[in-house]
């Protein structure tokens, strides 16, 4: 019997791995390749080589695993902190992919489940979600956007199962002395007593903890606004930071404030993938490395009390894209000599010749 040809998928491949993955989130669901291949309207070659692509990306950023069980369905294992963090990252991106999923697929699954549970409505009902956000977003004096609202209440209910199944993450102490120093911690706190007055179980001390993490994930971090006791030691801790690396290297910027204000926004961030183990695309910082050795090697070095004070090791993609930073601020000083001092010693010799032409004329 010949095979059946299968139309083109209409979804690209970023929209299908995503719905697998939210696919394998969805609460009483039994997923297998045929699952998929249906799901997206592919064949089973395709959709196994999809598996397979969301298995390595979720075991790359998230250290989780895909794994297969003897009926061939297929489930995602690892700490449940993991996988909370990986399910924030791709429902967001789901929301911009597939919205259309979200709402035919995910959601109903979602509020099926809770209901199937004896969970009380008013737990889940979209109206108390939306006026727990926007408490929320008075107390932490930030305007949600439309999108992370209708994240968010999805996102709190997914949690909300959780809890009530008694699945909660476990954070080492770092990560919990972290999560209690941030500003989000204490709306955090006012969540958990909002379920607990209903809950028929004790929020778990961890699950505030988590809040906490969730609503710093969904913050941009400020360097003119941010006014928190941890934001404004961030700051100190990156003007030592650049301190050291203008010792070690030998240069200047001509304009250091402005390095401080965009090495803040991407250090406050790094800083909570670091901690949570969450893994970042390694392209950009690998060729970087190939054509700027020293620059590397300086940054690395100039990050090592940046790291000592917060206990964590930037991992060689983190402190690539520092690296990265460093090296456009000091490409927009007008002394040639701050460019060769640590850019051009590594580059290759056309690369060279270019850079010093392009400011010779």
């Amino acid at each position: 019997m010949m095979p059946t040809l299968a139309p083109p998928s209409v979804l690209s491949a970023p929209q299908r791995r995503c719905q697998i993955l939210l696919t394998l989130f969805q609460p009483g669901l039994t997923a297998t390749t045929a699952t998929f291949s249906e799901l997206n309207g592919v064949d089973d070659d395709i959709a196994s080589l999809d598996i397979s692509e969301t298995g390595q990306e979720i075991l790359r950023y998230h250290q989780l695993t895909l794994t297969a069980g003897y009926d061939g369905s297929y489930r995602v294992e690892g700490t449940v902190l993991n996988q909370r963090l990986c399910l924030f990252h791709w429902l967001r991106r789901g929301f911009r992919l597939c919205p259309s999923f979200i709402t035919s697929h995910f959601t109903p699954a979602l509020k099926s489940e809770l209901k199937r549970r004896g969970i009380a409505r008013n737990f889940y009902d979209d109206t108390n979600l939306q006026a727990l956000v926007n408490l929320c977003s008075r107390r932490l004096q930030k305007r949600f956007e439309t999108r992370d609202i209708h994240f968010l209440c999805l996102y709190l209910q997914y949690c909300l199962l959780q809890h009530h199944a008694g699945i909660t993450p476990q954070f080492n102490p770092l990560q919990r002395r972290w999560a209690e120093s941030c500003l989000e911690f204490q709306v955090a706190q006012e969540i958990g007593r909002h379920w607990q007055r209903r809950a028929l179980q004790p929020v778990p001390p961890d699950e505030p903890l988590f809040m906490a993490l969730l609503f710093s994930m969904l913050r941009v971090p400020d360097p003119l606004r941010d006014a928190h006791q941890r934001d404004r030691q961030l700051r100190q801790s990156i003007k030592r930071l650049v301190n050291h690396f203008r010792e070690l290297g030998n240069v200047r910027f001509y304009d250091e404030q402005g390095l401080c204000d965009q090495l803040y926004t991407h250090l406050a961030q790094a800083l909570n993938r670091s901690l949570f183990a969450i893994g970042i695309d390694n392209t950009l910082p690998e060729e970087f490395a190939r054509l700027y050795p020293r620059l590397v090697r300086t940054t690395r070095a100039a990050l090592a009390g940046f790291e000592s004070e917060y206990g964590v090791h930037l991992s060689d993609e983190e402190s690539g894209l520092v690296a990265v930073i460093f090296g456009a601020w000091l490409m927009q000083e007008n002394d040639l000599h701050e460019k060769q001092i640590i850019l051009l010693p590594g580059m290759i010799a056309s690369e060279k010749r270019r850079l010093s032409s392009s400011y010779a004329n």
